[in-house]
């Protein structure tokens, strides 16, 4: 895994040999000015995300009590993941690791469950959760990421 994002890491190969000018310095300071709305955004995820999930999974029982019932360990732990990697993301400020580490893992296991109209009401009511557990700035940094997620069950829908 890349120490930081793959932008950063990319720009600081191509100089190999020479100094950044100030366009390529750009990113750099860019990350640096977002980092502690960023770790804020990790540091609440960390600390709420177990909590988020199973408020999302209660909403999801009242309507769809069959599906937890039989599936609710594994959307468990599938929506835990989806949270760990976007704190991951959001600190790293790089989509494209969400997209390589996460998003194609996910995309094989609700494939395989065949369950993507009920995950992705699942997700929105995660989005929900978010949006009224956390600052607007931080969910802010998270809807992108729960976007991408529910744009992709609904695809296959």
């Amino acid at each position: 895994m890349y120490a930081i994002n793959q932008t950063l890491e990319k720009s600081i190969i191509e100089a190999d040999g020479r100094y950044l000018d100030t366009a390529e310095l750009a990113p750099l300071e860019a990350y640096l000015q977002s980092y502690a709305n960023r770790v804020n955004a990790y540091e609440h995820l960390r600390e709420h995300s177990a909590k988020m999930v199973l408020q999302a999974l209660q909403k999801m029982a009242q309507s769809n009590p069959e599906i937890i019932k039989t599936h609710g360990k594994r959307c468990q732990y599938d929506m835990s993941e989806v949270l760990r990697y976007t704190a991951l993301a959001i600190l790293r400020d790089d989509e494209v690791f969400f997209n390589e580490q996460m998003m194609s893992w996910l995309d094989t296991i609700i494939l395989a469950y065949r369950r993507t109209h009920h995950c992705s009401t699942a997700y929105r009511y995660l989005q929900d959760i978010v949006n009224h557990t956390l600052p607007p700035a931080e969910s802010d940094l998270i809807r992108p990421y729960l976007d991408s997620v529910i744009s992709t069950l609904q695809s296959h829908a």
